[in-house]
């Protein structure tokens, strides 16, 4: 039987287009974390909070007044366009900041000064998952849903209070005492003398002090002052 040989240059030629057609066009893996990103890059210098909060020393503006005062001031025909030049121009500006591309006005500049440049401490892309991030967050009817429902809570009774703002109905009165004891049982319990028993297990959160509930009750750090001694007082009165 005769062999046949390929001439080494097709042969070459052969592998390299074979080896050239398995290859496939890498796709980036990068995912921003844009949340985690604006508490590391911009909360040492811009309040993020919703309603903004404001200070006397604070470095810059809120971040919620930067976001929607530059919504308007590069207002376009349709919100995919705002978006679009919103993110473009804050991938600039971030990085290159001047006074010749800024929409600040006079008074703000004259009281913050031009944002120095972050170029080193953020990447351009980081700055890009910001800006679409904040974009989303700061909205104006949003706000005013939050401003409505605060004014909403605060012209409740304290114990209303926390029981629209926390999960305790599900546990102690929606599972009729399955999950967790009611409140009556509780105020039953402990009476007037155990108020302050019941506002440390609503602040530090209890465990295997009722037979047959397992679960534990989580802490409750942030209830205000007010909160917690109405809500403890009302417990009582549900005996």
């Amino acid at each position: 039987m005769k062999l046949y040989t390929l001439p080494t240059a097709t042969l070459l030629a052969i592998i390299v287009l074979s080896g050239c057609s398995d290859q496939k066009p890498k796709k980036s893996t990068v995912h921003y974390d844009a949340p985690k990103l604006l508490e590391t890059k911009c909360a040492s210098c811009h309040n993020l909070d919703m309603p903004p909060k404001t200070s006397d020393d604070e470095k810059a503006p809120p971040l919620y007044t930067v976001t929607v005062h530059l919504k308007d001031w590069i207002k376009s025909e349709t919100d995919t366009e705002n978006r679009a030049k919103f993110v473009a121009f804050l991938r600039k500006y971030v990085l290159h900041p001047s006074r010749e591309i800024s929409y600040c006005d006079k008074d703000s500049l004259a009281k913050y000064g031009l944002m120095p440049s972050q170029s080193g401490l953020v990447t351009e892309d980081e700055v890009g998952a910001i800006a679409s991030h904040i974009y989303e967050m700061y909205d104006q009817k949003e706000m005013l849903k939050i401003v409505q429902r605060r004014n909403y809570l605060s012209s409740l009774p304290p114990h209303k209070q926390v029981l629209e703002s926390y999960d305790c109905k599900l546990c102690h009165i929606y599972s009729n005492g399955k999950l967790a004891p009611t409140f009556a049982m509780i105020g039953k319990r402990y009476g007037k003398d155990g108020i302050k028993q019941i506002e440390s297990s609503i602040t530090k959160g209890s465990k295997g002090r009722w037979q047959n509930y397992y679960g534990g009750m989580r802490a409750y750090p942030t209830i205000t002052t007010a909160q917690l001694k109405g809500m403890a007082e009302w417990i009582v009165e549900q005996r």
